[in-house]
Formats: C-alpha cells, sequence, structure tokens
C-alpha cells in the first residue's frame, strides 16, 4: 500500500474511533510488541515500531472492533491463536473487515470491487477470504 493510501484509510479510521468516542495512542515499543485494546478505558494503543508496518491499518481496524464491539478483557492481541469463528480475535477481524469494506468501496464503482485488492491493501489473513468476498457483495 502506497502511504497517502494508507494515510487515508487511517484517517478514516480515527474519525470511526472519534465516533465511537475511541482514544487511539501511537507509541514507541518493541518491533514485536502487538498493538492492544482497552474497553474500559475505550482506548487502542498501536506500536509505531511494529515490525511490518503494511499491518497498520487492518490492525487498527481490528483493535477499534474490540472496543466497538465491548470485549472486556482488556488488551487482547491482533496475534492471538486463531481458535474459531466463535473466538474473540476472529469476531474482531470480522468486525475490522466490516469498518474497512465502506472505505474501500466509497470511491469506486461495483465492477471495479475486488476481494484480492482489497486483502492486499489492507494485508487481510488469507483465512478471511470468504467474509471479505460477503462483505463486499453485502455493500452493494
Amino acid at each position: 500500500m502506497i502511504c497517502e493510501q494508507a494515510e487515508e484509510a487511517c484517517n478514516y479510521l480515527l474519525e470511526k474511533a472519534q465516533e465511537y468516542h475511541i482514544d487511539v495512542k501511537w507509541k514507541h515499543f518493541s518491533p514485536i510488541t502487538p498493538p492492544g485494546s482497552s474497553y474500559e478505558y475505550r482506548r487502542v494503543v498501536m506500536n509505531l515500531d511494529w515490525h511490518n508496518p503494511k499491518e497498520f491499518i487492518f490492525q487498527l481496524a481490528h483493535e477499534i472492533s474490540h472496543v466497538i464491539h465491548g470485549d472486556k478483557g482488556d488488551i487482547y492481541y491482533y496475534h492471538a491463536c486463531f481458535t474459531g469463528r466463535e473466538s474473540v480475535e476472529y469476531k474482531a477481524n470480522l468486525g475490522a473487515v466490516k469498518l474497512l469494506v465502506p472505505y474501500y468501496c466509497q470511491h469506486r464503482n461495483r465492477e471495479n470491487i475486488n476481494a484480492y485488492e482489497f486483502e492486499t491493501l489492507f494485508n487481510v489473513p488469507t483465512y478471511l477470504n470468504d467474509v471479505v468476498i460477503k462483505e463486499l457483495r453485502n455493500y452493494f
């Protein structure tokens, strides 16, 4: 993703966070310290030094989704084990896709919607392919 697209997507998500009264903080941590969120404090903490900056947008959407959906345990981790469709992490990933679909689709015609492009732009885990396709179809 080029920097301009990443910045626009980030700004879109920060506006969404503000709509939901979620505070987003950007901090310097070890490159392997994942972002986290707190429902209680309505806060997301992102790691500016994360080893793979291409993941920032999906991570941010994922953490915002935790807070929106009221996940009670503080500091859920982006790279937690995938334990099935009922897991908190899977649901946060689903919420992240749902947050990003309107941004992706806003300036595209239906004919120009592409699930692979969406997944590549936002570094979406491949196991969410069916979810991405479904949510893109549902948008129109």
